[in-house]
Order: structure tokens, then sequence, then C-alpha cells
């Protein structure tokens, strides 16, 4: 791991006013300048494809996402002077969550349009939520995103003592993205779009309402994903194997994308090759039918594109528990 400096003062941690004097003062600030002054903020960075996935290139320090992630601005001033258009990807922070309303999409992942516009299910979600919360108009005046699909990104933060956490299928379109899960910054180029602000403000203290209904999610995903690689090193592949059991059992038909985010997930997290073989050696005993699974399993750790990680895996776990 990265030894990084702290580049940022904690009284001012997270304050936008270096991006906004960059976007008054330059009319088309580089990605280098941008993530250099998110870094000052205190957010931690990395680059990515225009697919969101991350870019890997273990000779500046980056083999595993959003793990990497640094807020070394030497480490941040060579990367995109060697990669000057990548997308900047941020480590989510423990006291950050992000409310992501996407947009609905077709089999392909592409935004499905209705006379030339997305449909945006998840900020009608998030529309709905604000009325049943009852927010003040004050409560919405927080850093916020336009994505390059036409969905958005609410950022808030958590109180002192509560870590965020990441959950999908919160509302039909809206994910929560927190700790150990990454978003895309402004002024990143994704497949469909640019990533854009939509009010760039200070990111504002997570009103009390949202916070009981947000922490109510967290209570029903308590204990499902517990010790599940994430972004620890450490791989206990007994522990993942009983947890996975009735996931895999019930995966009729998505066992080939059950396990390239099994593996994905390993990857990331700093497992090896040999963790993943033999967790999925392991699970496709329960259900052998002449499928061998493994050279999936090897897949993530050979491949240079996508890799599907840990929110893959949730997804899938979740679909399942609802099927």
């Amino acid at each position: 791991m990265k030894k990084e400096k702290e580049v940022f003062n904690l009284a001012n941690k997270y304050s936008c006013q270096g991006v906004i004097r960059l976007f008054q003062n330059t009319k088309f600030p580089t990605q280098q300048a941008l993530a250099i002054e998110y870094a000052t903020m205190g957010f931690r960075v990395f680059p990515c494809k225009s697919d969101k996935s991350p870019i890997v290139d273990p000779s500046l320090g980056f083999s595993h996402g959003f793990i990497d992630a640094t807020s070394d601005l030497s480490l941040i001033v060579r990367t995109w002077h060697k990669y000057p258009n990548s997308a900047i990807g941020l480590a989510i922070p423990p006291d950050i969550i992000v409310l992501d309303c996407d947009v609905r999409k077709d089999s392909t992942k592409r935004p499905i349009l209705i006379e030339g516009n997305p449909e945006m299910i998840g900020l009608r979600s998030f529309q709905r939520l604000i009325l049943e919360l009852k927010f003040k108009d004050s409560d919405l005046n927080t850093l916020s995103v336009n994505t390059q699909s036409g969905g958005r990104h609410f950022y808030y933060r958590m109180p002192e003592d509560v870590t965020s956490f990441n959950h999908t299928h919160a509302m039909e379109g809206l994910d929560l993205k927190g700790s150990g899960g990454y978003v895309i910054l402004p002024n990143s180029e994704g497949q469909f779009g640019k990533y854009e602000f939509l009010n760039l403000t200070e990111i504002r203290s997570i009103p009390e309402p949202l916070l009981k209904w947000v922490l109510q999610l967290k209570d029903k995903s308590s204990g499902k994903f517990e010790n599940l690689p994430t972004t620890t090193a450490k791989v206990d592949r007994d522990e993942i194997i009983r947890i996975l059991t009735p996931y895999w059992s019930k995966a009729n038909g998505r066992r080939n994308d059950l396990t390239l985010a099994i593996a994905g997930s390993i990857a990331r997290s700093g497992g090896t090759e040999e963790d993943a073989t033999f967790i999925i050696s392991e699970l496709a005993k329960l259900t052998w039918k002449g499928l061998d699974h493994v050279p999936g399993a090897k897949y993530a750790f050979h491949r240079e594109g996508k890799i599907r990680g840990f929110t893959k895996l949730r997804e899938i776990m979740e679909d399942l528990e609802n099927e």
C-alpha cells in the first residue's frame, strides 16, 4: 500500500473551493488539473477507462482498482501525464455516501431513450423519497453530478460515528454507494457522454430523515455480505464458501456471471488466483454437471479490460434472493 501525503487541511476537508476556482479561471480544465484539485479536497482518486473500469498499470501502482486510489500529488501528476484523458475515479470515503440515480438501460447497459431522452427512473424514485421524507429546499443543496448516461449523483456527509455502505436497488433505479465502492468524477468522458457538475457546492451533512431511511437499509443488508472480499487482502476461503453456497445453489443459468463476480471481487481485494479457483472449485461440487467454472475464475486475473467485482457480486446475490 502506498504511503500517501496529506495534501489537504483537515479543517477544509472536501471543500470544493479549489475546484470552483479552477472552473472560474480555466474554461476547459485538464483531467490532470482536476485530479490534483480533487486530491487537495481530501479525495483519493485513480484512473479509469470510459467504460468506468479501472486502468491497470502496475508501473504506477494501479493493479486493484479503487483499492489503489491515491491523494499523492506527484503520483497523480505522473498518472494523468501518461493517461491525460482518463476518467477520474473516486474511492468513496467512509464518511461520504452517494445516492446514485440511474436511468433505464437495455440488456447491453445502454440508456433507453424515449423521444431522444433517457428514462430517469432513479431520479423519479428519489423525488418520491424527497416528498415522503418532507425534505427542505436546503436539503438538496449539496454537491451533485449529471452522469454520462443522464443519471444523477447526490453527495452527502455521514455523521462522524456512522460508516457509509453500498446497497443496490434501494428503490427502482436508486443505489447507495459508499465505502468499498467508487464513482466517476466530473469532467470525465464516459461511453455515452460527460460527467458534469449539476451543483458545484459543498457536500452537506445528510438530512436526519434521509439518514434514518438509509440506516434502515443498512440493517436489512447486515450479515449478507459480511466477510466477503471487498477492500481487504485477507481472503477467508471457508467463510466465503459458506456465505455463497446458498446463492450458488440457486444460480441456475447465472453461474458463469456469478463465477466472474466472485473471482473479480477476490482479484480486486488483493486475493490470489489460487484463492479464486479453490473457492469456485468447491462451490462447483454442489451442482456439478460436467461444467468447469475454473477457467472463468482464472479469467478475472488475466484480462486487462473491465473486471466484475463486489458491486456485481452483491447485485447478483440480491437478485437471487428476490427470485
